[in-house]
């Protein structure tokens, strides 16, 4: 299976996120939170997926995309490294964490969920309220 080319179109509130096909801009593809969380994806942004039909509604969005390329949408080990360093000063809220380092509360959020901190639990109320306790 060959990736396609994607265009990030939207992403809500939950992390789901919608593309459309770069060659074909009718297209859509769906595109679950886990996976769109864990790239950090934005809107106009261009990505690489492995996709499939999508069964659930493909009336309305045709394409599932079932893994993404590592290619230009990993997070920044850059913010990766100066989440360790505020953690290090005790726990804090990921909107906390963003107002420190001066980052997105979304990228914040999305890197610490890939992030495999030692005697780390990560807990939430809402998406707003994730908490890293150390």
């Amino acid at each position: 299976m060959q990736p396609t080319e994607l265009i990030v179109t939207n992403r809500l509130a939950t992390g789901t996120t919608f593309a459309v096909l770069a060659s074909d801009m009718t297209q859509n593809v769906f595109i679950p939170s886990k996976l769109a969380l864990e790239a950090v994806l934005r809107p106009g942004q261009k990505i690489m997926a492995q996709i499939v039909p999508n069964m659930s509604q493909p009336e309305k969005t045709p394409w599932l995309a079932i893994s993404l390329e590592d290619g230009g949408i990993a997070p920044s080990m850059d913010l990766r490294d100066r989440i360790r360093a505020e953690l290090e000063h005790g726990a804090a809220t990921v909107y906390e964490l963003a107002n420190a380092l001066g980052a997105d509360v979304r990228e914040v959020e999305a890197e610490l969920r890939t992030m495999r901190l030692p005697n780390t639990e990560l807990w939430a109320l809402d998406a707003m309220d994730l908490r890293v306790l150390a």
